[in-house]
């Protein structure tokens, strides 16, 4: 499946649908934004229907009423969001990446370890 890219308001409605394990509504997602967002029904639905365009989001019809699901988990939109990270920040370069942060003092001695540890898990 070819994942795109998504805005910062997308997203807001993919961590509501990810952390659903059912079906929900436009109504369902303004109901989960709560007080952080006022976000209107016309909103929520333009929003939701990039992401049915963009193929992250499923809906059904019935009557007139859209339930959306997902159909990108959050777990490959993760790793596609990390690849795209790693590809244009550094050139595809993971040893590039770790550099960095061990260089800004993000990693230390211990994450070194573990990071090896895990390496020697996954071969």
């Amino acid at each position: 499946m070819n994942i795109v890219k998504i805005s910062n308001a997308e997203r807001e409605v993919m961590k509501i649908v990810w952390n659903k394990d059912e079906e929900v509504t436009a109504a369902d997602i303004i109901k989960e934004l709560g007080d952080k967002n006022k976000w209107k029904l016309t909103t929520v639905l333009t929003l939701a229907n990039r992401l049915v365009e963009k193929n992250v989001l499923k809906v059904r019809k019935e009557k007139r009423v859209n339930y959306y699901s997902a159909n990108v988990s959050r777990d490959e939109y993760k790793s596609y969001q990390a690849n795209d990270f790693i590809d244009n920040v550094y050139g595809g370069s993971v040893k590039s990446l770790i550099a960095s942060l061990y260089d800004n003092k993000k990693i230390d001695e211990t994450d070194i370890k573990e990071l090896k540890n895990w390496l020697k898990e996954v071969q």
